[in-house]
Parts: C-alpha cells; structure tokens; sequence
C-alpha cells in the first residue's frame, strides 16, 4: 500500500498468483483479503476474489500489500523421468511480478530451485508426520526453524510419493486443510497451512503489515538496554 495512506482499520491486500486450486487462501485468509492471480481457477471460498489471467503475458493492475504465490516448480522436481528443459521457468517472472504488484512477496518452490536467499522449512520443523521440504525466498526476513527430530522419527515420515498410502482425511488433517480438495493435490501440491501461517507471523512481525503490528523479536534486547540507560539517569531527570 502507498506510504502514509491509513490502513489502521482495513484488512490487508494480498495478491496470491500461480494458484489454480488456491488451498492456502484458507491460511492466508486470516491476515487479509485474499485476491487470486491464475490461469485456471478452481472453486475456492477463501478468495476474496478471483481472476482468471495467464501471468506469464499479463501483469494485473492493484496495489498489494503483500504478493505469495507458487510459480511451477515441475523444471526443479526430483521426480525421475522429469526432463527440466520440457518445463518453463516461471521465477525470474513471478519475481518480477511480486516487486511490482506489491510491497513485500513471498515465492515457493522445491529446494533446488534457483531462489535468492531461500529459507526452508519441513515437515518435522512443525512436528509433522511428513517431509515436505520446501523453499521460500522472501522480501522480507523469514527466520530458519531448527531441523528438529525425535529418535525414530524418520520412519514416520510419509512422502507425497506415496500418497496412496495415507488416506485423503489424515493428508487434509496433517496439512490443516478444510475444504475439499482432490486427494493427490492435498499430498503432493499443497503447503501445509502450519507453513503459510509461520510465514505470514515472519511478515508482520519484520514489517508491522499494514496494522502496524508490533515487532518483538528484539524485544528483550530492547528492554535490556532501555534498563541499562535508565539506571545511568541522573536524579535530576527525574524531577
């Protein structure tokens, strides 16, 4: 949004592009109104609004706060038989889509994809029964979790490979999803909404969003220091 414009009392703007289905409109529906980008829209309750666009040749025209969006990460899959030169590289424009709709982005893809400066996050990360990795490049910072483990932990773990093996409620239920979305899309192509939700929590807390939400990730620094410099007042800045 424009600089010294008040948006005390109104939602935030977000820009969602590269989101046919738009599953995690559900997450980011919680922090502002959700306006989807994307070349064949499926029915999707959590937009605010939806519009049917081919990104690659057109830009759309708004003013956002915030730009999240999943360019088509088929040229970076690990999956065997995948020949990366049959695949587009849909980055270099969704990165030049997101500096120029909107104040602050977030871009995901796999691991290997060329993003600049890319925080990942896993399954285990957030005590999910999966692995899941992927990888974000954001305009803002966007703190690397701990790989957290238990002992045993990694034959827990289901990969989207195997969908097949788990049934479509517990992929809905360890993804966080309500709405009804194809099975091999929830396991293989969806985020899980613990990540979309850590990611936005990252956002207002380096930027305050356009709430201006408090940042207290310094917080006790902060307060240490105001201490040490209180504690060297005169008396006679009390008076």
């Amino acid at each position: 949004m424009s600089e010294g414009q008040d948006t005390e009392a109104d939602e935030l703007q977000i820009a969602y592009c590269f989101a046919d289905y738009g599953v995690e409109a559900e997450a980011l529906s919680t922090i502002g109104d959700v306006h989807r980008f994307t070349i064949d829209p499926k029915d999707n309750p959590w937009c605010t609004t939806t519009h049917e666009i081919d990104l690659m040749d057109k830009t759309p025209g708004g003013d956002f706060d915030l730009w999240f969006g999943h360019p088509m990460c088929t040229r970076y899959s690990d999956m065997p038989g995948v020949e990366p030169e049959d695949h587009v590289d849909q980055i270099p424009r969704a990165r030049e889509l997101a500096m120029e709709m909107a104040d602050h982005y977030v871009i995901e893809n796999k691991p290997r994809a060329p993003l600049e400066s890319a925080t990942h996050l896993t399954g285990k990360m957030f005590n999910l029964p999966i692995t899941y990795e992927r990888a974000f490049e954001t305009s803002f910072e966007l703190r690397q979790p701990p790989r957290q483990s238990t002992f045993g932990s990694e034959a827990n773990q289901t990969s989207p490979f195997f969908y097949s093996e788990r049934s479509h409620l517990w992929w809905k239920a360890v993804k966080g999803i309500r709405g009804d979305y194809p099975k091999e899309h929830v396991a293989k192509n969806v985020l899980p909404l613990a990540y979309v939700d850590y990611i936005t929590r990252n956002y207002l807390e380096s930027t305050g969003g356009s709430q201006g939400v408090r940042d207290y990730s310094n917080y006790d620094q902060e307060m240490d220091q105001r201490r040490a410099e209180e504690s060297n007042y005169d008396l006679d800045d009390f008076s």
